[in-house]
């Protein structure tokens, strides 16, 4: 997914330093969005943290739901790419291909930056009805994108039981930002969980729907 706030003047050097400016203010928004949370993050936040001024910043992105949208469509864009380079990796084998992302998502799901940002966007989600719109908006795609795997492993299900499946695996995934959120002592105590967990999805994935 592109970033359409991302605003540069002609020319192919402005261009490509006006992206690399904006990516920078993205990556920097996003940081200050996981470290202090939603009540700490704004343009001029953002803008000092740079050392730029406030009209530099607004620029690139005019508000701060700009910015945050633009932050949350680079979160996207990432599993994006990933989604593409296991299906690059694996064309013509589509178990291995969802076998592959399924790790990867658990494995993201461990990361402390990752579970924060989800933590933040659910959170802005509640009370906020930008933030809800882009919630639901990134959620769509990574349903989305479980569809797209599932489809060649069940080509007999509807799209409604396709559907069904894939917004059940989401939903495990999703849970695990909160078990693994529990703390690192937990995880050290019990090593076999990732796997354990791997082999519930697979399980969930090859039976077609869970109470098939």
């Amino acid at each position: 997914m592109k970033i359409e706030a991302t605003r540069t003047r002609a020319g192919t050097g402005v261009r490509e330093r006006g992206a690399a400016r904006a990516d920078k203010i993205i990556q920097t928004a996003k940081k200050i969005l996981v470290d202090d949370g939603l009540a700490n993050f704004s343009t001029r936040r953002v803008a000092k943290h740079l050392g730029i001024s406030i009209g530099n910043l607004h620029y690139y992105f005019s508000t701060k739901n700009d910015l945050l949208q633009a932050v949350i469509e680079d979160v996207i864009r990432g599993y994006d790419e990933e989604f593409e380079r296991e299906a690059s990796l694996f064309p013509d084998l589509p178990r291995q291909r969802i076998e592959a992302f399924v790790r990867y998502l658990i494995a993201d799901a461990k990361k402390p930056e990752v579970r924060a940002f989800f933590y933040q966007l659910w959170g802005m989600s509640v009370q906020n009805n930008f933030a809800a719109e882009l919630r639901d908006r990134a959620y769509k795609r990574f349903t989305n994108m479980m569809l797209e795997m599932l489809a060649p492993l069940h080509p007999h299900r509807s799209a409604s039981e396709l559907k069904l499946l894939a917004i059940g695996v989401n939903t495990t995934i999703e849970g695990m930002h909160v078990t693994f959120g529990l703390g690192r002592q937990m995880l050290e105590q019990s090593p076999e969980m990732e796997e354990l967990l791997f082999r519930q999805i697979m399980r969930s994935i090859d039976s077609g729907l869970c109470n098939a």
